[in-house]
């Protein structure tokens, strides 16, 4: 466990106890690392910065122990993928008017590269991932497996001045070092690039009234932002923010049932039941506290 600073203020001169450490044994598993997993309340100790308002977890395991785990993580949400993908796609899409051009974009985090195949459908010239679960690049279709990473991203990758666009979805949280890959970013994108992030809003009403029990407080979750101090990041970092939107996501009933705050044992009661009756695969569109943020990169010469 590491010691963990305000990524925006880089420094724990203001911070505040949030929550209390909630690590039970067997808390760092490949198991627990997947993503889309039941909310199971299990996180570190969670801190307030009282001069930016940013949340982050402290102490930490390292940058090498996560990645050890996420590339252990299994990837179990198969049904879920296709809505996603098509949730994001549908955002891509209402950005392309401010991108500067169609031709190589990156997913951090790109899980089996669902969202891959929807940028194919848009019309980019290439798609290229990066992904550290090896069972989730081993679930890639074979039209866009070649293009998949198994790794970290991480400063080097990829050659400077490489891609049009940068994409994330629910990767921001669990980053350690979110300036370091937002530099990483900057390097990777050509002049006027462009970095396109979907991640929990922890000042939307839904986190702020479920507090210590809503999912977004996690063991994943290393950094939490909201609109302003995500926006704040982005221009620390030699971004430009173009847009901050709130995002509707869609998905079945019964995954909407696996996020609620209740007792493990009767939330799969009725998630089987719902499957049972068919209601289960009933889907809705639903704001739930994530936001997007759409930002260009200022200037190519990097400091």
């Amino acid at each position: 466990m590491h010691h963990t600073l305000c990524a925006l203020c880089e420094t724990d001169q203001w911070d505040r106890l949030l929550y209390a450490e909630r690590l039970p044994p067997g808390s760092f598993t490949g198991e627990r690392f997947s993503a889309r997993r039941m909310p199971d309340r299990i996180h570190y100790r969670m801190v307030r910065c009282l001069k930016c308002g940013s949340i982050r977890s402290d102490p930490v395991l390292s940058g090498d122990e996560l990645a050890e785990l996420y590339s252990d993580s299994r990837m179990t949400y198969g049904e879920e993928a296709a809505y996603a993908g098509e949730t994001y796609a549908s955002y891509l899409r209402d950005c392309l008017e401010v991108m500067p051009a169609r031709g190589r974009l990156l997913e951090i985090g790109c899980g089996s590269g669902f969202f891959l195949e929807r940028a194919l459908d848009l019309g980019f010239g290439e798609v290229h991932g990066v992904e550290p679960s090896r069972d989730a690049v081993d679930q890639a279709s074979a039209h866009v497996k070649a293009c998949i990473r198994n790794d970290c991203f991480r400063e080097g990758l990829y050659p400077d001045g490489f891609f049009d666009i940068i994409c994330g979805f629910q990767v921001f949280d669990h980053l350690s070092g979110p300036n370091e890959v937002l530099q990483a970013c900057r390097r990777a994108l050509r002049p006027g690039g462009i970095v396109f992030w979907i991640h929990h809003d922890a000042g939307a009403w839904t986190n702020r009234l479920l507090a210590e029990a809503s999912p977004i407080i996690d063991v994943e979750h290393v950094y939490l932002f909201d609109r302003r101090t995500m926006a704040r990041m982005l221009g620390k970092n030699g971004f430009e923010v173009l847009r901050v939107f709130p995002v509707r996501n869609r998905y079945p009933l019964s995954y909407w049932l696996s996020l609620a705050p209740l007792p493990s044992g009767l939330k799969q009661h009725l998630i089987a039941m719902l499957r049972g009756t068919g209601l289960g695969q009933v889907a809705l569109r639903w704001n739930a506290g994530n936001f997007g943020i759409v930002a260009r990169v200022t200037d190519s010469q990097l400091s």
